[in-house]
């Protein structure tokens, strides 16, 4: 039983035993990994069948009703940029795919999406926008729209290169001196506390501690959703956080003129346009929280110590910032060194 190749096929096949007959099927992929992941959905299908029965055949539900039935049951309990995302990435499968019924959604339409679409963008981005729809389809699996997803075998992969682009001193000023107020003062926020841009663009008033001196977010309202988070606040970030509190009428911190809380989109396209002015390259929301990070690690805080504060849910995302403190190295090599020295003078005292 398992997978296996034949001489006369470059494709794998498998082999199971059912009900007493062997029974050997064409993976159709040449792919050896992608035939065991095969193998083990066959395997658990016939496993639950033997114990649950035979699934219940797909409805006729489509495409753009389990988007819409996402958005309306799971998306409401994401962040507010999170929420944006699963907008704005789930209209363009609705627009793609809207019409199709769920088990018409073949692997095959989805391996076209995305290799028409990693030409434009990065693989972790199309990776992120497919797996709002891969979501989607577990949950219509749990609601009984459907018996499978079309995602099985499509591995994706999230992660992308890691970015650590962050603003020089220099930078900082140069990119304050061309931002309009409101902005401005967002900027120097992002820069002195870490948040995530869907945080700093709709900061809430009721995160602020009394005395203005500390942030608390609220669980619900971090990328984790396990811990809140706690950011002690500098002067400067202090300052600018009483200053927009004595005037606040909103649950929000900033305002547009408008008087609605802005959009990350908003607030991307004015920090460009600053950044444009500034001669300040490859700038975007996610640049203040790199900042942020790189700059302890850069004044010698330790890794869980910015992991704490950047809210990072895996000391893995902090360790991509580690080469920025080499310095840290070398004293623990010099420690290394002195013990080394310690001990051979100790030996050397001991035969005299």
């Amino acid at each position: 039983m398992g997978i296996y190749q034949r001489p006369d096929s470059p494709t794998f096949w498998m082999s199971l035993q059912v009900k007493g007959q062997r029974v050997r099927l064409n993976t159709m992929v040449e792919d050896r990994q992608l035939a065991e992941d095969l193998f083990c959905a066959w395997k658990a299908e016939i496993a639950r069948t033997r114990w649950l029965g035979a699934p219940t055949p797909d409805g006729d539900h489509t495409v753009a009703e389990l988007i819409t039935q996402y958005l309306k049951m799971v998306t409401p309990r994401k962040s507010s940029g999170s929420q944006e995302r699963d907008r704005i990435t789930l209209a363009r499968f609705a627009t793609r795919w809207g019409k199709l019924l769920l088990r018409d959604l073949t692997t095959l339409l989805i391996e076209e999406y995305l290799a028409e679409r990693i030409v434009q963008v990065s693989f972790a981005t199309v990776s992120k926008e497919l797996g709002i729809l891969k979501a989607a389809f577990r949950c219509a699996i749990r609601w009984g729209w459907a018996s499978h997803s079309p995602f099985l075998g499509i591995v994706l992969s999230q992660e992308g290169t890691a970015r650590t682009r962050w603003l020089s001193e220099g930078e900082e000023t140069q990119l304050l001196t061309h931002c309009p107020a409101w902005l401005r003062d967002m900027v120097m926020l992002g820069l002195d506390t870490g948040l995530r841009p869907g945080n700093l663009v709709r900061f809430q008033c009721a995160w602020v501690q009394p005395g203005a001196t500390c942030l608390i977010i609220p669980r619900e309202q971090t990328k984790t959703k396990k811990l809140p988070l706690t950011i002690p606040l500098t002067s400067r970030a202090a300052d600018i956080v009483h200053r927009y509190l004595a005037r606040a009428h909103s649950d929000y911190l900033f305002l547009s003129q408008a008087g609605d809380a802005y959009t990350c989109a908003e607030v991307n396209r004015a920090l460009q346009r600053a950044a444009v002015k500034a001669g300040v390259p490859d700038l975007c929301l996610y640049t203040l929280r790199h900042s942020f990070v790189s700059r302890l690690v850069q004044a010698g805080v330790s890794l869980p110590e910015v992991a704490a504060l950047a809210g990072h849910r895996d000391i893995r995302m902090t360790m991509r910032y580690a080469h920025l403190a080499p310095q840290h190295l070398r004293n623990s090599i010099a420690i290394l060194e002195a013990r080394r020295i310690d001990r051979s003078e100790n030996t050397l005292t001991t035969n005299v």
